[in-house]
């Protein structure tokens, strides 16, 4: 269990950490217009795509995690969703989105397919998690999720802003889990 907890809190950490670096230190993307996955077909393919994979995996790593220690449909379900979310992360490494402005290809129109399966999965998945560590934890992570989709909706030209904040939330959620499951499994 321990060891499930770690690869799911290296693997969301790492993939994170990507976005966050590369959203800092490149002058030609804009982070609060773009989606992340634009710097998936750029000078940045290697980082960003491995970012992809080693997220998946860290996902599913903590769908893991999630199915070993919980009891019940809800855990079940949530495990199910990250499960999910894990494989279409793994799945979009390969599968670099269309090129902004570009003419649209089979590989783009399978990774967007595919980010729509995860901001679905995901944020359902973290809601259900977090309703097992009381009803404060769960109003805190749907208040942020509503925010990152409010941002989203407001059609405010700032959709890699909405997707960087519901980003924000699945992982913190994860590592946060993650480190709970641990702890738990230490004193279990």
């Amino acid at each position: 269990m321990r060891v499930l907890s770690l690869v799911a809190v290296i693997g969301v950490s790492y993939f994170g950490l990507t976005i966050l670096l590369l959203s800092l230190l490149t002058t030609d993307y804009s982070p609060i217009s773009q989606a992340a996955s634009d710097y998936g077909v750029g000078r940045f393919a290697i980082e960003m795509n491995l970012g992809f994979l080693i997220g998946g995996v860290g996902v599913i790593g903590f769908a893991s995690s999630l199915a070993l220690q919980g009891k019940g449909q809800r855990s079940g379900a949530g495990s199910a969703l990250f499960f999910i979310a894990g494989l279409v992360l793994i799945m979009d490494s390969y599968f670099t989105t269309n090129v902004e402005g570009g003419p649209s290809t089979l590989h783009g129109t399978i990774h967007g397919f595919g980010g729509l399966v995860f901001f679905v999965a995901a944020p359902i998945g973290v809601l259900l998690a977090s309703r097992r560590y009381g009803r404060r934890r769960f109003l805190i992570t749907l208040a942020a999720l509503a925010i990152g989709f409010t941002i989203l909706l407001a059609n405010l030209n700032a959709g890699g802003l909405a997707e960087r904040v519901i980003l924000l939330v699945i992982f913190s959620s994860i590592i946060l889990t993650s480190s709970s499951l641990s702890k738990a499994s230490r004193s279990g």
